[in-house]
């Protein structure tokens, strides 16, 4: 990666966590300066962000914050909580509520699981440097996934699927719809009921195919936009 990738790459995850859209970057010059670079390369770092539509340059004013949403791509292995870092962020996930249910005609054309499955509801909250963006309801096979609920309290849940039981959770299909939030989703994400959230519903498999997770994920649509990656 060149050096104004490098410099660009870094500058785009500081204005995600510590600008807000309206504000100014520093001027080129201290910018250069911080990171020891010339000018010209500084300039193509900043060419970058402006071409991605994160920063706009205003003459005889500076550079400003126009897009500060985090671009989260959604392909077959994504997984939230490492996606997040791979940016410079850092995020954590918590679980804030869970409950166990059991599958019914309506909620299996929904989720793909058999009618009459025993199934572990966890709702987990996730934050980038304290800020919540997102709220997840996930749906599991509680036969797959013995002693979770007592367990599982904090970080990526996928990332500890694979460590304890094995599982290499796999997306076999996901949607993506935009609604208004209703009050518990407005409580936790700290936003306007008249703020839209971006819906995704992700039918999760393991490596050998086996339904273990129906997600319902919804995130901030000032904070999040969505990728769709077609490999």
């Amino acid at each position: 990666m060149a050096i104004y990738q490098q410099v660009a790459k870094i500058l785009e995850g500081e204005i995600r966590t510590n600008f807000k859209v309206g504000d100014f970057l520093p001027s080129e010059w201290a910018l250069a300066k911080r990171f020891s670079v010339n000018r010209h390369t500084l300039r193509r770092a900043v060419d970058e962000l402006v071409h991605s539509g994160m920063v706009l340059r205003q003459h005889g004013r500076g550079t400003i914050v126009v897009d500060n949403r985090i671009e989260y791509s959604i392909r077959k292995r994504a997984r939230f909580t490492e996606s997040l870092k791979e940016m410079g962020l850092k995020p954590e996930a918590r679980v804030v509520r869970q409950s166990l249910t059991q599958v019914d005609e309506a909620f299996s054309r929904d989720s793909g699981f058999l009618p009459g499955t025993n199934l572990l509801e966890l709702c987990t909250l996730r934050t980038v440097d304290g800020e919540p963006i997102c709220i997840i309801s996930h749906f599991l096979d509680i036969e797959l996934v013995p002693g979770l609920a007592d367990q599982y309290r904090e970080g990526s849940l996928h990332a500890y699927l694979e460590s304890t039981y094995g599982y290499q959770v796999q997306r076999r299909a996901g949607y993506v719809s935009a609604r208004l939030p209703d009050s518990e989703d407005a409580t936790w994400l700290n936003c306007s009921q008249m703020l839209p959230v971006l819906v995704v519903r992700s039918h999760n498999i393991t490596q050998t195919g086996k339904p273990i997770e129906y997600s319902v994920s919804r995130s901030r649509s000032d904070r999040f936009e969505m990728k769709v990656a077609m490999l």
